[in-house]
């Protein structure tokens, strides 16, 4: 009896962390823009390849990743947007990016 109470309990959390967010490709399409330009000052050499981006369901501030490359190197910015109610302006902010060690295959500090 134990085993089945914890086993609808893990599949209720995992179904309730799945369902808190979504891809909002609607998002991705008007931030890979203002990505690329405002990059492109700061690193000429940078290319913004790809944006994902996942929304809550309740809220307005979204977590998307910024995958790029430069000189060889892969990675990607975490990047935190924000649709704001008042006139609909989005705003983002980037934090540090984050490389792609080839060795490991895993994301390590730039």
């Amino acid at each position: 009896m134990r085993r089945i109470l914890l086993l609808l309990v893990l599949a209720g959390a995992v179904t309730g962390t799945a369902s808190a967010d979504f891809r909002d490709r609607g998002l991705e399409k008007s931030l890979k823009p203002q990505l690329v330009t405002a990059f492109k000052r700061q690193a000429p050499k940078l290319t913004i390849t790809s944006v994902y981006c996942l929304a809550p369901t309740s809220g307005n501030t979204a977590h998307c990743k910024a995958y790029f490359t430069i000189s060889g190197v892969k990675g990607y910015y975490p990047v935190t947007a924000k649709l704001h109610d008042l006139g609909g302006t989005l705003t983002w902010t980037a934090q540090s990016p984050k490389c792609l060690n080839t060795k490991t295959k895993k994301y390590v500090a730039c």
